[in-house]
This record gives C-alpha cells, sequence and structure tokens, in this order.
C-alpha cells in the first residue's frame, strides 16, 4: 500500500514538472513572437517612411541646413514681495483703513534671436538661443493731511517708534534678464496632424534687480528727514533645461502650437542694502550678502503659427503669434528687517518673478 502511494506521488510531481516546462515553453515562444512581430512591424513603418517617426522640420532642398529666428516680445514683469508702503487714512497709530502699496513692472518690449542647425542624423537639430528683457516699475505716494505712509524698506531702528510715518514716497524697480539656451532636440511626427519636439540642454540666466526708494518728510523724534534705501540683487545661474513643443496642424499651412519647457539652475546671488539718512549723511546700514543656491523655472507659450515653402523648396518662412508665461522661482531675494531689538532679524525670499505676454516670431531655413 505504502510503495503504491509512493508510486502515484512521483507520478504527480512528475506530471507537474512537464507541464511547467510545456508552460513556459509556450509562454517564451509567445514572448518571442510577440517581439518579433513589433520589429516587423517597425521595419514595415521604416520601409514605407524611411524611418520609423518622419522627421517633422521643413525639408530644405540643397540648403546649408541652417536656420535664424528673431522674436519681438512685449511682456509685463511682476514679483511679489515688493511692498515699499503701507497707507493708513486718518491715523499713524493703526491700520483701521490701510493698504498695501507695492511695485511691479510695465508692459515694455524685448527681443529674443537664435540660429539653428538642422543635423544630418536623425532629423536632429541644435539651437541657440538669446533672450533679452528689461522693465521698470515704480510708485510714488504724495499725501495730505490724512493719509500716514508706513515705510516697510526701512530698518525699524531708523525711525522713532512704531508711529513713525512719512508724508511722500518714490520707489523705482528695474529689471534686467539675459538668458541663453542651447538645445538639442527632434521634431517627429505621431500623427498625420501633429508633430513633437522634445528637447533638452544647457541654460544660463543674468537677472538683476534694483530696488531704490526714497520716504521724505518724516514725524517724530529721528535724526534725518529723508530715508533712502537701495537695495540690489545680481544673480548668475547655469544648469539644465528640457521640454517639448508640439504642433497641431489645421491645413493650408495654419497650425497651433503649445511649448512647454523647465530649467533647474544652480548659481549665485549677490545682494548689497543700503540707507542713507539725509541730510545727516548717516549710513546705517550697509550690508553685503553671497550666496548658492538652485532656482526652478518653469515657460509655458501657445499661439497660432503659418509656414510657407517656396524658391522650389529651397527657403521656408515661419511666421508665429503668441501668449508665454515664464515663472523664475524664488527670485526675490531682497531682504526686509523686522525687529528694532536684534538688529539682524530680517527675511528673504520674498517671493517669485513673473513674465507674461504677446510674442511675434519669424523664421527662415535656408
Amino acid at each position: 500500500m505504502k510503495s503504491n502511494l509512493k508510486n502515484a506521488l512521483l507520478l504527480a510531481a512528475t506530471s507537474c514538472v512537464a507541464f511547467a516546462n510545456c508552460a513556459y515553453a509556450n509562454n517564451e515562444s509567445a514572448t518571442v513572437r510577440n517581439l518579433e512581430n513589433r520589429v516587423t512591424a517597425l521595419e514595415q513603418r521604416k520601409n514605407a517612411s524611411g524611418m520609423i517617426n518622419p522627421q517633422g522640420r521643413p525639408q530644405i532642398r540643397d540648403g546649408a541646413d541652417l536656420f535664424v529666428y528673431a522674436d519681438l516680445i512685449y511682456w509685463n514683469a511682476h514679483e511679489n514681495g515688493l511692498q515699499v508702503a503701507v497707507t493708513n487714512d486718518g491715523s499713524s497709530t493703526n491700520l483701521s483703513d490701510s493698504e498695501v502699496k507695492s511695485i511691479h513692472g510695465k508692459w515694455n518690449v524685448g527681443f529674443r534671436v537664435g540660429v539653428g542647425y538642422n543635423m544630418p542624423h536623425d532629423g536632429w537639430d541644435l539651437r541657440l538661443t538669446w533672450l533679452r528683457y528689461t522693465d521698470n516699475g515704480r510708485k510714488d505716494i504724495h499725501t495730505d493731511d490724512d493719509l500716514f505712509i508706513s515705510p516697510t524698506r526701512v530698518h525699524p531702528s531708523n525711525l522713532a517708534d512704531f508711529s513713525t510715518t512719512a508724508s511722500k514716497m518714490k520707489s523705482r524697480w528695474h529689471l534686467r534678464l539675459n538668458q541663453l539656451d542651447l538645445d538639442l532636440g527632434r521634431e517627429f511626427f505621431v500623427s498625420k496632424w501633429l508633430t513633437l519636439r522634445p528637447h533638452f540642454g544647457l541654460r544660463s540666466d543674468w537677472v538683476r534687480q534694483n530696488l531704490d526708494t526714497d520716504y521724505k518728510n518724516f514725524t517724530g523724534e529721528i535724526p534725518s528727514n529723508d530715508i533712502d534705501t537701495k537695495l540690489k540683487d545680481h544673480w548668475w545661474g547655469i544648469g539644465l533645461e528640457g521640454g517639448f513643443d508640439t504642433q497641431w496642424g489645421l491645413g493650408c499651412g495654419w497650425s497651433l502650437f503649445g511649448n512647454l519647457s523647465a530649467a533647474i539652475l544652480y548659481g549665485f546671488h549677490h545682494i548689497d542694502y543700503n540707507t542713507d539718512q539725509n541730510p545727516a549723511d548717516i549710513d546705517f546700514v550697509g550690508l553685503r550678502d553671497s550666496y548658492r543656491v538652485s532656482h526652478p523655472i518653469l515657460d509655458l507659450e501657445m499661439g497660432v503659427r503659418w509656414d510657407n515653402m517656396f524658391a522650389n523648396d529651397r527657403f521656408h518662412l515661419g511666421v508665429q503669434i503668441g501668449w508665454e508665461h515664464h515663472i523664475y522661482f524664488s527670485q526675490n531675494q531682497f531682504p526686509v528687517f523686522v525687529d528694532d531689538v536684534a538688529l539682524g532679524a530680517m527675511v528673504s525670499n520674498q517671493g517669485d518673478l513673473t513674465l507674461q505676454g504677446w510674442t511675434l516670431s519669424a523664421r527662415f531655413d535656408f
């Protein structure tokens, strides 16, 4: 009886091993067949179109494989954390009817230019782009007897007490941005009317900010009746950028486009903070700061485009108009002193710099 049971168990185990081997062989064969089918499908597509994903860039005949482009930009700049005063109606000892006065940029013109090369390898292209934009903002306040100005850009120890106010204020903010991008990408068709261009590369930024605020005609016993604060924040960074450009064909040369990219730059902040009290000629604050930090950047763009080939496809011209939005995170590093007892107590990292507006562009391939 025991011998029969042993033989039965041995037979069952042998059957299970044989079944598992058969199932594994069938699964391996199915995997191989699936891989072969995918390779065959890709080869058929390649034979039909010349490559697996046909390139979507303009195809110039007998050209130099070069292209140039230029953008006329009409943007404005905003940055949170640029409060220059708090005004209160009726009293200098409370904020019962108060309003924060902040400074921001105006609509201003800039440019972006670049040059590119259509590489013979697999439809890649290489681009070098330079962006330059400057903006200015101002805020002037001239009060009457019932409006009081509490300064926000003056060290608290400069003032007699919390109720010390000014009757006049003027503030000027200046922004200058230079940006270089060197990226490698490939534009290809993902359907008959849609192209995609993934790209990556290097980016370098120079952001220069200056904030000059002058408060006049103070109340209370202070050494001066005119306090001028001058702040400077100069930033330079370099890092990686990448993203996707899309073009959605409409027909007759017209298309919609939408682009998304991001970058992380590692760089240096150089900050100066100076306070001048006139006519007493007292320099109460002369602060310098320098440190390294990384900042992220986000770029968004969308609009409408028109493309045309002419001279027997010897040249290509593309024209587009779109709206752009750019966020330079944590770009505002102007310090603000917050205590009249601990002289060095301050806060920074006050906000993000945003640029937004219209862009008119042209591209010429030859």
